[in-house]
């Protein structure tokens, strides 16, 4: 366990004594509107200005000398933004190099370009003008997590976009709630969720909130949070423990709100939001008409048509904790994650075919055009890839200058399980919609865990939940490998592999999540357990 630092007991401090303040000034819509005008109108001038101040002004820091390597001067990106707009000019400085892979942007390797190298990671890359309130870490799906300190400037900006998302769903009044860990991520969602319309009055966490696995720095500043919004009249609610085993609390604050009269917004994860709606049908908790903001895991069409059978809405959001919401869901979208992204905040552009990277052609990169972003990004990939296009969808977010639409967003990143290496959207098909149709239960009953046998031999788990009753395991796992072996040459090689080395193995037991409360398609578990009986 991570002692609390130093810089983050400063940062703590200083969020609780600015959290009074920012909970007084409240966000209404007609102010979030203007804002949102005014940094579309400004958007290039921001741009420019974060080169200028951020970049060229340190000369050592790492976009300095990735652009000094790439012979571009502060005047060439003037030129290239005055031609080409921002997207443009970031095309531009990426066919030059200057990006940031999601390896490189996280510190697990050096930046190399021809005879350069850099050392960069998130240390390397805060934003200079960011003073830091609200500690925290992201949930670390994939790395240990990522130490994140954010302005409650920005903080506030993101609350004015969520409010116009919310309004734009017909929620400018609605009781929100939140579910997911104590962790920066559900304070940033707290405080954000504080500034405009009723203030938040639910915190579930799939995660025990004294569980000694969560960092100390996650429960000093929860009870910062709570003593500072309680002394200045604005109390902030505190987590109560709603397992995924047993979501029935949420359940039941859910349908407690619609009993009143009023419409319960919840932000979660897909799984977990699934396993709420199946708890609430198992138990007989009426939900229906509960929003859920759904965000952190695939937002795929099986997990999104189980929220629906519940009679709830599901509303997309694309974003992490790094760069707060990147896209917001679009209320006459086509695809289960259709949203429209946050272009006041943020310049997207798709990596395209032969790019210096070696990206997919449909891998995204990031630009953080808010000066007060934790982090200073350029042309950065978190790893996702999707589709990008434009359509005049006629809601209120694609008039609000929000015209950029994203869908199907995947990691592109290859996963490795029980010594093959995979592409994880590869499996998410084959396990949300082809073994529930084939053997019952819901999107989130299945999951592929890697573990390491006592004895070092890597195992691959296809866990099966238990609820799900009787099952013949070795029909399931041949239609497992059918199924797989069916997408390419190279996974059928893979399941061959897997069949002569016994690798993949059934294991009756609820899916694991993650110390973030999520239910990842691939888990890797760190546990030393022995196998489980063979079929």
């Amino acid at each position: 366990m991570n002692p609390v630092s130093l810089p983050g007991l400063v940062a703590g401090a200083r969020f609780f004594a600015r959290l009074p303040v920012y909970l007084h000034r409240r966000l209404d819509l007609p102010e979030a509107r203007a804002l949102l005008a005014r940094r579309l109108e400004q958007r290039e001038a921001r741009f420019l200005d974060r080169l200028r101040t951020d970049v060229y002004s340190r000369p050592s820091g790492v976009y300095a000398r990735l652009l000094r390597h790439a012979g571009c001067e502060y005047g060439d990106i003037e030129r290239l933004v005055k031609t080409g707009g921002v997207e443009g000019a970031l095309e531009r400085l990426f066919a030059a190099g200057v990006y940031l892979s999601v390896d490189e942007y996280k510190g697990r390797k050096p930046v190399v370009r021809g005879t350069l190298h850099i050392e960069a990671g998130p240390e390397r890359l805060r934003s200079p003008r960011a003073a830091y309130h609200l500690p925290g870490a992201s949930g670390g799906s994939r790395s240990g997590g990522t130490p994140v300190l954010m302005d409650l400037r920005f903080v506030r900006d993101c609350a004015g976009n969520c409010a116009l998302c919310l309004d734009a769903w017909g929620g400018a009044n609605w009781r929100k709630g939140d579910y997911e860990t104590p962790g920066a991520g559900a304070r940033f969602r707290l405080v954000k969720f504080a500034a405009f319309g009723r203030l938040p009055e639910a915190w579930f966490s799939q995660v025990h909130p004294a569980d000694p696995a969560l960092a100390p720095i996650a429960r000093w500043n929860t009870r910062a949070m709570r003593l500072a919004s309680t002394l200045a009249g604005r109390p902030l609610p505190a987590p109560v423990h709603a397992p995924l085993y047993d979501p029935a609390p949420v359940a039941e604050w859910l349908s407690s709100v619609l009993r009143a009269g009023d419409t319960p917004h919840l932000f979660t994860f897909p799984g977990s939001a699934v396993r709420v709606c199946l708890a609430a049908e198992q138990k007989g908790i009426e939900i229906a008409g509960a929003r859920f903001m759904l965000a952190g895991e695939p937002i795929t069409e099986a997990r999104v048509a189980t929220v629906r059978r519940s009679g709830c809405v599901a509303i997309p959001r694309y974003g992490t904790v790094e760069t707060g919401a990147i896209a917001y869901g679009c209320p006459n979208g086509e695809h289960s994650d259709d949203v429209h992204v946050l272009r006041d905040m943020h310049a997207l552009i798709q990596a395209g075919d032969d790019n210096p990277a070696g990206l997919p052609p449909t891998g995204i990169l990031l630009t953080l055009l808010h000066p007060r972003s934790p982090f200073l990004m350029i042309n950065v990939s978190m790893g996702d890839q999707a589709q990008v296009g434009e359509r005049d969808c006629g809601c209120p977010l694609y008039n609000a200058g929000w015209t950029t639409r994203l869908y199907e967003i995947r990691s592109f990143e290859k996963l490795t399980g029980g010594g093959v290496t995979f592409l994880g959207t590869d499996v998410i098909r084959i396990l949300e919609e082809l073994l529930p149709a084939k053997f019952g239960g819901a999107a989130t009953d299945y999951q592929l865990v890697e573990e390491e046998a006592p004895d070092g031999r890597p195992l691959l788990l296809l866990v099966a939940h238990p609820a799900l009753g009787p099952i013949e395991e070795s029909r399931l796992t041949e239609t497992f490998y059918a199924a797989l072996g069916e997408l390419s040459d190279y996974s059928a090689a893979m399941t061959r592999r897997w069949r002569d080395a016994n690798t993949l193995q059934v294991a009756r037991r609820p899916p694991s999540i993650s110390r973030a409360g999520k239910i990842l398609h691939l888990h890797a578990s760190g546990k030393v357990s022995p196998p489980p009986p063979s079929p």
